[in-house]
């Protein structure tokens, strides 16, 4: 015989099968109200203690204006004096929102805000609720005079002494207590420190709890460093939004004030290093030229005397006018070549390496201008490294030589220039000899004079250049407005982001929701048990005939003379089918089987017999189930000389029938001694004896047989069998072992096969998943809501045997 209870069958409902049924999980939700209603509670309560014991948390906003070039490198118009000054000052460097953004918010800002405002220290105080930040309002401070570098925090729980001078506290790791008074100095393993007191605060007594911890740098550097954001609303404004948040905003604010004034500073600092190198340049240069123009000076002063001149003859008037033109030319390239020359020389000079390029070449070619603009950045970066590592530093090694390359690209594009000038001075010249021939006329005093009046116009205009842009210089180094403006000051927002008891209360309430429905929804999803008809009829075609509903009544026997439960009103409705299933005269045999154990076969088996006996009919009750017989004992009768002993002896079938106890027409065959081999007491020929004479005594025989998805036995019992009834029951049968009764119908291995659901238990908004609803009082016990609270997930109580 094959083993049912693993075999697939393919069913003519496979096309309906679905493991989720939406409207059972529906009705489960709205039957359940009351586990949604205590999740909102706790949900909601959770919500209103996050919302007392945990500190607000705000958000503290600034915006700064970038007021140089945007990122697209178009100038930014405007008539405050930041742009007056800065097209005076021709050498400061645009400024890039993308790059600002990085440098507002860098290690080196954050570091220098967090010593200088000592954020790294916080002090607390015992509020009505919770421990909270005090800040301002702590009655003492401390002056950091020196720290290691610590890993861990170090916590002083603090009090005030009742004089209010003194102030004691309490290391509870290294378990050390010491007082101090207000200007002591300490000096510990982690450094030293100086006690302050806060005459702002408002007093405290000796019983205020108050604490200290102080920070390691580091730690406190990285925690504002992730903390603090800058962005831009959109790439075509200069706009810079500063934010923060935590706790304390009282500290934020003062944090992003100190950190913008210091990134305000430092952009200055950043100009005015390149202005002082460009002034030191200049005023080098003037020396030189204002001794050559002396010089010139005094030879026009000396040929005038030594030739008795005192005016120019009107003769030589036309000419001049004619050759002004080329004159002046040749005097502008013959400036702008010697400049180059100057400047040519600065850069080939080693000394100057280290220095910052001067920004007066008339070279006005954009290359040229962003390649010197370039450079100097790249001087500025490298004396800040230099100020806190050696030129030894792979930074300083790799800046100094893209600065080698810069050079060389600079003395490429001035001797370049140059050349272009070269080729434009040869072009005047030619002009000039032109004239020259005209000017041979001239006597040989006025030609002369026209030699040194050409030194004198190149050394003048030189010199007045040199004047101008130091002049220049001096304004733009002069004026301490940076071009970033302060839009709005930080400020912290007028309500908390965290806890909003708004929000908070919405996430509860869907919290409270969504919990019961996920966990609702996950239990049926990985239910593989079954729960409602349409779980059997999706597997298989077999009819039920009955559904029976659970047994709270924790007794075996249901069925009574005045029975008026639901249950015994559905024993008494599949009596009433018996009459359909078996119209018959000689069928009355009844068999009760099941796919394994504990599914409540012996129950639907004894009181199906009861309810039949009830009726009038004499009812034989056969207790079959040679391997775990339960019926006897639910019936209270000794479980001897029964069928097991009629087979393998001499015993009279009248001899084995006894009275049930349970009502006068019902009789019972117990299954006697329990024997080692089952399957062959079933197939004796006694067996057949036994069935042939009961048949004619009584109106029906029910008969208790084994698990069919475990043993052979109810197959074996089958012939005698007018109808089968399979019991499935509710939340014990797995889905598939539906397949077994499919399967057993296929092949035709009884003469009538129908399905009991039992111990249904009814599901609100869904009724019994078989079409029994009894709603009414008189069939249903209906329970307080508190006791089906304390009565979930109880173990069943109904039958099973």
């Amino acid at each position: 015989m094959q083993d049912l209870s693993n075999t697939e069958f393919t069913t003519n409902n496979a096309s309906q099968h679905q493991d989720v049924d939406i409207k059972f999980i529906v009705a489960k939700i709205f039957g359940n109200w009351y586990w949604y209603l205590f999740s909102l509670i706790l949900f909601v309560g959770i919500g209103i203690l996050i919302d007392i014991f945990v500190s607000p948390h705000y958000t503290v906003t600034g915006r700064v204006m970038v007021t140089g070039y945007n990122s697209q490198g178009k100038a930014i118009t405007g008539t405050d004096e930041s742009t007056v000054l800065n097209k005076l000052g021709l050498f400061s460097v645009p400024n890039s929102v993308s790059n600002e953004m990085e440098i507002i918010h860098s290690r080196t800002l954050v570091e220098k805000t967090v010593r200088d405002l000592q954020l790294n220290v916080t002090y607390w105080g015992q509020g009505p609720i919770r421990y909270e930040e005090i800040y301002k309002n702590s009655p003492y401070f401390i002056k950091l005079l020196s720290l290691k570098n610590i890993t861990s925090p170090v916590e002083y729980d603090v009090r005030v002494t009742d004089d209010g001078n003194k102030v004691k506290f309490e290391d509870e790791d290294s378990d050390t207590t010491f007082t101090l008074s207000f200007g002591d100095t300490l000096h510990t393993w982690y450094g030293s420190w100086v006690l302050v007191k806060n005459d702002n605060a408002v007093e405290v007594g000796p019983k205020h709890k108050l604490g200290m911890i102080i920070n390691g740098y580091a730690a406190t550097i990285y925690t504002y460093m992730e903390n603090i954001s800058a962005a831009t609303t959109n790439e075509l404004v200069n706009i810079i939004d500063l934010s923060i948040s935590g706790t304390t905003p009282e500290k934020n604010e003062d944090m992003l004030k100190h950190l913008i004034g210091l990134y305000i500073q430092s952009d200055i600092a950043d100009h005015n290093k390149v202005a002082d190198s460009t002034i030191a340049f200049i005023d080098n240069r003037l020396v030189g030229v204002s001794e050559d123009l002396t010089s010139v000076d005094r030879d026009i002063e000396r040929f005038k005397k030594t030739n008795k001149l005192t005016d120019l003859t009107n003769d030589a008037n036309e000419l001049l006018q004619t050759s002004t033109t080329v004159n002046q030319s040749m005097a502008d390239k013959q400036v702008q070549y010697k400049v180059l020359d100057d400047l040519e020389a600065y850069l080939q000079d080693d000394r100057n390496n280290t220095r910052i390029m001067p920004t007066t070449a008339p070279i006005q070619d954009p290359a040229f201008v962003q390649t010197l603009d370039k450079y100097n950045s790249l001087e500025l970066q490298r004396q800040t490294y230099l100020q806190t590592s050696t030129e030894n530093n792979p930074n300083v090694k790799s800046i100094d030589i893209q600065l080698g390359q810069l050079r060389g690209d600079m003395l490429s594009m001035m001797r370049t220039y140059k050349k272009g000038i070269n080729t434009e001075q040869s072009d005047l010249e030619s002009r000039n000899a032109q004239m020259q021939g005209s000017i041979q006329k001239v006597p040989t005093q006025q030609r002369m004079f026209l030699d040194f009046t050409r030194r004198q116009n190149v050394l003048e205009g030189l010199y007045t250049y040199l004047l101008q842009t130091r002049e220049q210089t001096a304004v733009s180094k002069s004026n301490d407005i940076a071009p970033i403006r302060v839009i709005d000051e930080p400020v912290r927002a007028p309500l908390p982001y965290f806890p909003n008891l708004v929000i908070i209360i919405a996430a509860a309430i869907f919290l409270g929701l969504l919990i019961p429905s996920v966990v609702i929804f996950m239990r049926e999803l990985l239910n593989r048990r079954v729960i409602t008809a349409d779980d059997i009829s999706n597997y298989t075609n077999v009819p039920v005939v009955a559904g029976i509903s659970h047994n709270k009544y924790r007794k075996q026997k249901i069925v009574t003379n005045d029975s008026g439960t639901a249950i015994a009103e559905q024993f008494r409705a599949l009596r009433t089918n018996l009459n359909f299933l078996m119209p018959g005269a000689g069928e009355k045999t009844l068999m009760t089987t099941s796919s394994m154990g504990g599914e409540g076969k012996s129950f639907i088996a004894l009181n199906l017999a009861n309810v039949l006996a009830v009726s009038g009919k004499k009812v034989l009750l056969m207790e079959l189930d040679l391997r775990k017989p339960r019926i006897s004992s639910a019936l209270h009768i000794e479980n001897i000389g029964g069928f097991s002993d009629y087979v393998v002896s001499d015993i009279k079938v009248k001899d084995i029938i006894k009275p049930s106890n349970a009502h006068p027409n019902l009789y019972l065959i117990n299954s006697g001694t329990i024997p080692p081999n089952p399957a062959e007491l079933l197939v004796h020929e006694r067996v057949e004896k036994l069935f042939s004479e009961v048949k004619n005594e009584f109106d029906y025989i029910v008969i208790d047989s084994p698990a069919i998805g475990l043993v052979t036995d109810s197959l074996l019992l089958s012939r005698y069998a007018d109808v089968v009834l399979y019991v499935i029951r509710q939340r014990t049968t797995y889905k598939k072992q539906v397949h077994i009764v499919q399967g057993l119908a296929n092949e035709r291995r009884f003469k009538k096969l129908d399905i009991i659901f039992n111990d249904i238990k009814s599901i609100p908004g869904y009724g019994y998943g078989y079409g029994y609803k009894y709603r009414s009082g008189y069939y249903e016990d209906r329970k307080p809501f508190y006791k089906k609270i304390f009565d979930f997930g109880k173990k069943k109580t109904t039958g099973e045997i």
